[in-house]
């Protein structure tokens, strides 16, 4: 579980890095909230269904080929996007450490009465 809040807070720094980095394109920021955006709902999915971790994969390798495919002409977004796809893409991996268990409704003992 703690790989997911972990991949939730590389979405939450995608969206934020353009802020504190400066990134010199409007491409480039809509870019990485974009990604951002889709890597904390994706990650929210995967808390409820934990073999969608797998699908954070494809956002990931994204951002690896990000870099070469849109030629970013800032080494700042270029390394950014890199360590946030090696970072993400190793989450990815990583199993849930608990699955969660139907639980039967709790007895109020009202009907016991």
């Amino acid at each position: 579980m703690r790989a997911r809040w972990a991949t939730f807070a590389v979405g939450c720094w995608l969206m934020l890095a353009p802020l504190i980095l400066g990134y010199p394109t409007v491409t480039a920021v809509l870019h990485d909230v974009a990604l951002g955006l889709l890597l904390c709902i994706g990650t929210l999915a995967a808390l409820e269904w934990p073999l969608l971790r797998l699908a954070l994969a494809a956002p990931a390798l994204w951002l690896l080929a990000a870099s070469d495919a849109l030629a970013w002409s800032s080494r700042t977004v270029t390394a950014n996007e890199l360590a946030s796809g090696v970072v993400v893409l190793l989450l990815a991996l990583v199993p849930s450490g608990k699955v969660a268990v139907a639980r039967r409704p709790a007895h109020s003992g009202a009907h016991l009465a």
